[in-house]
């Protein structure tokens, strides 16, 4: 038991478990928030505001009246650095033995004199009537941590009113250790007891309360199995009408070839004819032309040249062949012209009618519709219940499909808009959906990250469940999968830089080569759960710091080139960072809410939030090789100008399994978007 306690303190007598997650540097009176979160008091002085302060790691607010001083000291984390700073200590004299003139190198200490003792008084303390019983031991042995245990088990804390005594009692009517003197003086007539029975008295409550635990994770452990079996179900079922929709759509698609084939062929027909006949009339008066200016030229020379009797003998001839000339009639032109009538060329019901129209749960029982079998020209509203074997639970009544936002389901709908913001244009099509695979002994895959590969047709999916790298095609084959080396670290970030693929993991940066051998790794600033990456051409990385406010850049080569950090801003969560081709950066702020368009410099260009931005909750982002910027909100994907003036909602999600989670845009344009199924969709914006 000893050794297993021991084992553990050496654990946490560790530089960086005693080290401030501000200014990494070790503690200088701890103080511990009620997240448990603990920083240097000197620390959390600046990040007071208003009587309050936010926790710099899980953002809790805590109100501090009394200012940071008056927060709880956290004793444990300062138990623990005395044994660090002890330890930790060299070239020790003799604390009996040594003054001013003389010093003898101490050899052991005494556990319970807390005495360091050269090797003659080390003797002498062993032999003495006093000390006799006192467990002295070698300088080598304590400084190895094999005394940590019964170190910890002698470390008493003194009572700040009378420094000089160990805090050995508890008053129950004040609720607060004491000390002896404070026992017979201020406390005298209070009910007191040993701080031993104190907390032998409240331990088993606590391990109750902590066993109570369980139970609530079984349950919640069973809530979760039954909402997964509902979103399988509900995945199954829209499956069903997806197959359904696309069957109607390719049967629509010939039909309508057919049509344009028919049409065309025919059209075809006439116009050979007419033209033909329309040919056979222009060479006829080509040819009426040509005798008219014949008999016109023979005529003239008989007038210039001819003798008298020879013009008198051909006047008859000439008279005759001009008149039979002038009396010629062309044939009659009829113009015929095809016209062309549409039979669905109606742009008003095109604009404010959806093709398909989706018939959710709660719909059916108010309208109790009956679903009618597809035709060309019949709306049909599709259940969710189709195709699908026994009820669905009420409890996702809620939950709605996602889709494009409805108005592109209709091509036509140039006039139609989106809350809060109006569309413009045309809307990004849909040219290729896939499915991230499940393999057998796997876990179900959560997509983190998403990269686009230089100078290939292709893309590099974050596989953080399975801690591995998937690569796709642009037509959603898998290429390869990369396992990633470290697994023992939760792998959240991805960027390709150049021909370096540069991973986040904790508070790492890992390099990479495309392949996936390790080439080197860096620590990162601050002390996020994750952090974001995107690259600028092949000359950086830049890492989005969280709470830090501020965004790191890179090279390959594994050196710091820069720094980006606007002045002044705090109390903000930098999550994902874009780049684009003016190296300006575009991040999202998830406690602020909003977007911020940087200079490398730090000076802030743009602020992108409520109340006339259609922003809600900023997440992913990414930017075309145009400056248009791209932003995950919640359900949308919400397109900005460069300079985020002008925004519009271009896609939209009204389910939450098929919420949009990650995005980017690859050299050719395309919008790669990552839902919240695993599936991946590519659209030609």
């Amino acid at each position: 038991m000893m050794a297993q306690a021991s084992a553990s303190l050496q654990d946490l007598i560790r530089e960086d478990f005693l080290t401030c997650k501000i200014c990494y540097e070790l503690y200088m009176v701890p103080k511990i928030l009620p997240c448990l979160h603990s920083y240097c008091q000197r620390c959390l002085e600046p990040l007071l505001k208003d009587g309050a302060l936010h926790c710099p790691e899980c953002r809790l607010k805590t109100d501090t009246p009394g200012g940071a001083s008056a927060l709880k000291t956290n004793f444990f984390i300062n138990s623990l650095l005395e044994l660090f700073q002890l330890k930790h200590k060299r070239d020790l004299a003799c604390t009996i033995c040594s003054d001013a003139q003389r010093t003898q190198p101490a050899t052991a200490r005494c556990l319970d004199c807390k005495d360091f003792l050269c090797q003659t008084c080390a003797q002498g303390h062993c032999c003495s009537r006093l000390t006799l019983h006192h467990k002295v031991v070698k300088l080598e042995q304590f400084f190895a941590g094999e005394h940590d245990a019964e170190l910890r088990l002698l470390q008493e804390l003194c009572c700040q009113d009378h420094q000089q005594e160990a805090l050995r009692f508890f008053c129950d009517t004040c609720g607060a250790p004491i000390c002896r003197d404070c026992r017979m003086l201020d406390h005298f007539e209070h009910k007191v007891v040993s701080m031993a029975s104190a907390v032998q008295r409240e331990r088993p409550a606590v391990e109750q309360l902590i066993e109570s635990l369980g139970g609530t994770i079984v349950g919640i452990s069973e809530q979760e199995k039954t909402v997964w079996m509902a979103m399988d179900m509900l995945e199954a079922a829209g499956k069903n009408i997806k197959e359904t929709i696309t069957k109607y759509v390719e049967d629509l698609s010939a039909y309508l070839h057919a049509q344009k084939d028919a049409a065309l062929g025919e059209l075809s027909a006439f116009l050979t004819l007419e033209m033909e006949r329309y040919q056979q009339v222009k060479e006829e008066l080509q040819n009426q032309r040509d005798k008219a200016i014949s008999t016109r030229e023979f005529s003239q020379r008989i007038l210039d040249v001819g003798k008298d009797y020879e013009i008198l003998h051909l006047e008859g001839m000439i008279r005759n062949r001009i008149q039979e000339l002038q009396a010629y009639t062309p044939q009659e032109l009829k113009r015929q012209v095809p016209k062309l009538t549409i039979s669905w060329d109606k742009p008003t019901g095109r604009s404010e009618a959806a093709l398909f129209s989706l018939a959710f749960p709660r719909q059916q029982l108010e309208a109790d519709v009956e679903a009618d079998t597809f035709e060309a020209g019949n709306k049909r509203p599709v259940s969710l219940r189709e195709g699908f074997d026994g009820d669905i639970d009420s409890s996702l009544d809620s939950e709605e499909d996602y889709c494009l936002s409805s108005d592109e389901r209709v091509l036509s709908t140039p006039e139609a808009s989106l809350s809060p913001c109006r569309r413009h244009g045309l809307q990004p099509v849909c040219v290729c959906t896939f499915e991230v695979e499940q393999y057998p002994s796997y876990s179900k895959p959560s997509i983190s990250g998403i990269a686009v590969l230089p100078h290939k047709d292709g893309y590099l999916l974050l596989d953080q469940a399975n801690e591995e790298i998937r690569q796709y095609n642009i037509k959603g084959v898998l290429q390869k999968s990369i396992p990633l080396l470290d697994r023992d670290t939760g792998f959240c970030g991805i960027s390709v830089c150049g021909d370096t693929l540069a991973c986040s993991s904790d508070t790492y940066l890992f390099f990479l080569t495309l392949d996936g051998k390790f080439l080197r790794k860096l620590w990162l600033r601050g002390s996020e759960s994750s952090y974001a990456l995107a690259s600028y051409k092949d000359s950086y990385v830049a890492v989005s710091e969280g709470t830090l406010c501020s965004i790191s850049l890179y090279s390959p080569s594994g050196h710091c080139v820069g720094r980006v950090k606007p002045p002044d801003y705090e109390d903000g969560k930098f999550l994902f960072v874009a780049v684009n081709a003016w190296e300006e950066f575009i991040v999202s702020d998830f406690v602020k809410k909003q977007v911020l368009i940087l200079k490398k410099s730090g000076q802030i260009l743009n602020v992108l939030k409520g109340p006339h931005s259609p922003l809600s909750k900023p997440f992913s982002v990414c930017v075309d090789a145009l400056g248009n910027i791209f932003v995950v909100d919640q359900f949308q994907v919400i397109k900005f100008s460069r300079d985020g003036r002008r925004g519009e909602e271009i896609l939209s999600s009204q389910r939450q399994r098929k919420r949009p989670r990650v995005i980017t845009v690859d050299l050719d344009g395309r919008l790669v978007l990552v839902r919240e199924d695993c599936h991946v969709q590519i659209f030609w914006p």
